[in-house]
């Protein structure tokens, strides 16, 4: 058994408006997310199913069967391999719970699917 104090845990960001605390067990990774208004996840699926419970604010989820907004006390559970893209309408904090460890989290691979291609357009 092991306990864990995300009080104690430094964020992991993602990206500057993008910031997680992550545990992990040995099979299954819980994140604690606080995300910005604007930010956006680039569509993508994984090897994993993934449930996100919006515990306040207002996030829009981009599945295959249509759009879901998420506000407080409500979830979504996405399955394995289900391509998924998303944009956060309201300044949230979420949990997020992998039915694996999440290698991409530890190791930062899924960082690039949070930047915004939009951010880094100038006008002319």
């Amino acid at each position: 058994m092991k306990f864990y104090d995300l009080n104690q845990l430094e964020p992991d960001e993602v990206n500057p408006s993008y910031h997680r605390k992550a545990v992990y067990g040995e099979s299954l990774a819980l994140g604690r997310l606080e995300v910005q208004k604007g930010a956006v996840t680039l569509p993508h699926s994984h090897d994993t199913e993934e449930m996100i419970y919006v515990l306040h604010g207002a996030w829009l989820f981009h599945l295959p069967d249509g759009d879901v907004l998420l506000k407080a006390n409500q979830m979504v559970c996405i399955p394995a391999g289900v391509e998924h893209s998303s944009e956060v309408i309201e300044d949230t904090v979420a949990i997020d719970v992998c039915s694996t460890i999440r290698h991409d989290w530890r190791t930062g691979q899924d960082k690039s699917l949070h930047d915004n291609p939009e951010q880094f357009l100038w006008a002319v």
